[in-house]
């Protein structure tokens, strides 16, 4: 008989959040290597994200459920929105998803409990939710748990627009015995893995993995004109704290070495009024196009149309690279990336061959960098790139399921090529 794994994820296929792509993936490539996999995730609802991606496989039985009480509270009348406010302050070191755990938990007991099926049990989060209703689904079923962390929690030092210090030390009440139930912890990259031991030095270490996002392989991007324009894309919002202007300089004083090939910045994501500010105030606005976010299919047949694609990480995201990393990886095209130092996204893009991270600041460096990718032929990074591949991700993962399902003893140090990879 096939071993169960039952999957708590509050976003999954077809959702449009980024939360749903990391399992909805593991869960096709874990059907595929035998495994009986179930899903526990929310409802189907409309997404301000945009339309359902229909490019996410759909793998397993899926168990959808509806929270008992949404938040925010719809309406937009003084009481509600008073009760959303104190709703929100209160579940901070919670997530406002909270409520969705007691409909998830009760979901998996009325599937598996009382029927002698023998699994293990992986929750992934944010929302932490996820995590709240795994432990619960675990203790309850008397399985082992694995926390699946694509963002820390509390072992992490939150900006104060993010989450408070009061919330955080909340979160680590709530956080540190779902931890001490775990059978194993799975982080995203290796900085996450190092700040969980820090904060977390009780949990063995030999259980805690990285597992880095991954890509599907894809055909071969199109070959690019040697002549004519030049087109650098980035995908996704700019928000606070980043921003487009030390490329669109770097491009500007390029065009002056290179007339014939005037670079062009597309980004697809509002700008917000600030950042529209400053590309206006260093006359740098004839370099960039805004489009709005477009579904999928298109926007990868534009990642592998460009020249060069664009990342770009704030200073309170140091320990993960964005998740559209792993999608421009699977366009073949070669990736700028723009982090502050230290950052997860060097590592990344410097081991995987994937393309090069400069600091901000760095306008000579970035204008380098640019040259050599826009004008110079580079090195083929596939072979360094296939261990992202979601296919040898999920051989990574089944050592982990198997050492804590006692299917194959004591688990190797599966993390150890991925080390020094990054995630996000």
């Amino acid at each position: 008989m096939s071993r169960t794994l039952l999957m708590i994820s509050y976003h999954y296929a077809p959702s449009p959040a980024v939360g749903a792509k990391r399992f909805s993936f593991l869960a096709r490539e874990f059907t595929r290597l035998g495994y009986d996999v179930h899903v526990i995730t929310n409802a189907l609802r409309e997404s301000s994200l945009g339309a359902a991606d229909s490019t996410l496989p759909l793998a397993g039985q899926v168990h959808r459920c509806v929270t008992p009480l949404e938040v925010p509270l719809p309406g937009t009348g003084f009481l509600r929105r008073a009760a959303n406010s104190v709703l929100r302050r209160a579940l901070e070191p919670v997530s406002i998803e909270y409520f969705w755990a007691y409909a998830a938990t009760r979901a998996a007991l009325e599937s598996f409990a009382g029927r002698g099926t023998r699994g293990v049990v992986i929750a992934t989060s944010p929302p932490y939710a996820s995590l709240i209703a795994g432990s619960r689904i675990a203790r309850r079923l008397g399985w082992p748990l694995i926390v699946d962390y694509r963002d820390p929690w509390s072992a992490h030092t939150w900006p104060r627009w993010r989450r408070g210090a009061l919330a955080n030390r909340l979160s680590r009440r709530v956080e540190r015995p779902i931890v001490a139930a775990s059978a194993a912890r799975i982080l995203n990259t290796p900085a996450m893995r190092d700040a969980f031991e820090r904060h977390f030095p009780e949990a063995p270490a030999a259980r805690n993995y990285v597992i880095p996002n991954g890509f599907d392989p894809q055909d071969p991007p199109p070959p690019l004109a040697q002549t004519g324009p030049v087109e650098i894309v980035h995908a996704g919002e700019i928000y606070t704290g980043r921003s487009l202007v030390p490329v669109l300089q770097a491009a500007r004083r390029l065009h002056a070495r290179h007339p014939d090939r005037p670079i062009r910045v597309t980004t697809y994501g509002e700008l917000p009024a600030i950042e529209v500010a400053r590309i206006r105030a260093a006359d740098l606005t004839d370099l960039v196009r805004v489009h709005p976010r477009i579904p999928f299919t298109r926007l990868f047949s534009d990642l592998q149309s460009a020249h060069a694609l664009l990342a770009i990480v704030g200073d309170h995201m140091l320990y993960s690279a964005p998740y559209k990393v792993y999608d421009y990886m699977a366009a073949g095209r070669p990736i700028l990336g723009l982090a502050p130092r230290g950052a997860a996204l060097f590592n990344l893009l410097s081991e995987s061959g994937a393309g090069t991270c400069l600091e901000p600041t760095d306008v000579d460096g970035i204008e380098a960098a640019l040259e050599k990718m826009l004008f110079a032929p580079a090195p083929d990074s596939r072979a360094r790139i296939e261990r992202f591949r979601w296919s040898n991700l999920a051989l990574q993962y089944r050592l982990a399921i198997e050492s804590v399902a006692g299917g194959l003893g004591a688990a190797p140090p599966l993390d150890q090529p991925m080390r020094r990879a990054a995630n996000r």
